[in-house]
């Protein structure tokens, strides 16, 4: 234990030196959450946004009801031009109306928007709504005439109940910045990762290192340990950070509620302690076997597409295998989503994910020291 630790203060000595890496590793735990929320922020305003939608309306003198009509719903006639970043929205009304209407017959109303703009979605389906509500209005209105009562042609009315919680509205959108979360744990501590093993390797003082009384599992556990710091570090700033952010994101508009709470938090952090490990160890291990130091930094960004496109791909394929709770890396995300739904965890498939991420870990260190006895790993032969 005492070389250990000395192995340990040495190498979190020597990587807390360079302040440029110590930024670049703690920069994405800050603005990957931030990032996020200002994404989230603007989706919400969108959403929730009841001003008027302006459009053309083209032979509004053919049907003025339906023009009062879309004026009482919040669609008014664009007062102005367009900007270039607009695609106008043409609602096309023809000259025969009255006498369709009168004779009831079908009406052709042509609709004319850009569907691809992510800008103007919302203000298309209020369109899109409004006239289908006048639609309705009318049809009704021509049942009654006729003294049929509207209610027969629709015989199945389906009562919606809700019951889910605002934790687990919640849970659909902050997947997504949970994945950030389990993420910070492997980009924290790349940078020094790479530094005390391929770095240390080309400034020539991991032979000085490896010639002094130490064994090799010391000093790979040392680095890995001084790693691992770095990511829990990473993991404990975007910890804090996300409550901060989020408690100005307006979740209740849309009907949902995210409840940070300090046991939560520590218990995420808990979760996250052997999955840094075992992302440090992962790593080293790409590291050392890497030739030089501009070699490792390219398979290591390679390697981070692993647990992206692993959380990513759970979190948005919607995934619901139970194996999912036992595995390292899904475990924990399994773990932080029932966490957020104000849900029980999964408490044999969570101890099981992390003994099995910490027996990884341990295994990847023990290899990558028995690599250091070999001249080829040590000299980048």
């Amino acid at each position: 234990m005492s070389a250990l630790t000395t192995v340990w203060k040495k190498e979190f000595r020597d990587a807390i030196r360079d302040k440029r890496s110590v930024f670049a590793a703690m920069s994405y735990a800050f603005f990957g959450p931030m990032l996020m929320a200002v994404a989230f922020f603007f989706l919400i305003s969108q959403l929730t946004d009841q001003a008027d939608v302006g459009i053309e309306i083209e032979g509004k003198e053919y049907a003025p009801q339906l023009v009062e009509f879309l004026n009482e719903n919040g669609i008014v006639e664009k007062q102005g031009g367009w900007s270039e970043n607009e695609t106008p929205i043409i609602l096309r009304l023809p000259e025969s109306w009255s006498t369709k209407i009168a004779d009831a017959e079908p009406v052709e109303v042509e609709l004319n928007a850009d569907w691809s703009s992510q800008k103007q979605q919302t203000d298309i389906k209020r369109v899109e709504k409004a006239v289908q509500a006048y639609s309705s209005q009318i049809a009704s209105y021509r049942l009654i005439l006729r003294g049929v009562d509207p209610r027969v042609v629709q015989p199945i009315q389906l009562q919606k109940q809700d019951v889910a919680t605002k934790g687990s509205k919640a849970a659909l959108i902050m997947g997504s910045v949970l994945v950030f979360i389990i993420l910070s744990v492997f980009w924290s501590g790349m940078n020094v990762a790479i530094d005390i093993s391929a770095g240390e390797r080309e400034r020539n003082s991991l032979e000085f290192l490896l010639s002094q009384p130490l064994s090799t599992w010391n000093i790979v556990t040392g680095k890995a340990l001084t790693a691992s710091t770095f990511s829990l570090f990473g993991a404990a700033l975007s910890l804090i950070i996300i409550p901060i952010i989020f408690a100005y994101v307006p979740l209740h508009e849309i009907g949902m509620n995210v409840n940070f709470s300090v046991g939560m938090m520590l218990l995420m952090f808990v979760l996250l302690v052997p999955l840094a490990l075992f992302a440090t160890a992962l790593q080293l291990f790409v590291s050392f076997r890497a030739k030089n130091f501009k070699e490792a930094q390219t398979y290591i960004s390679f390697l981070l597409i692993i647990p992206m496109a692993a959380s990513f791909g759970v979190e948005f394929a919607r995934l619901k295998n139970p194996i999912l709770y036992y595995l390292p890396l899904t475990g924990q995300h399994q773990a932080f989503l029932s966490l957020i739904r104000g849900e029980s965890i999964n408490v044999m498939g969570t101890v099981i994910s992390g003994i099995a991420t910490f027996v990884a870990a341990l295994l990847l260190i023990k290899y990558i020291a028995r690599l250091l006895k070999s001249e080829k790993i040590v000299f980048g032969l």
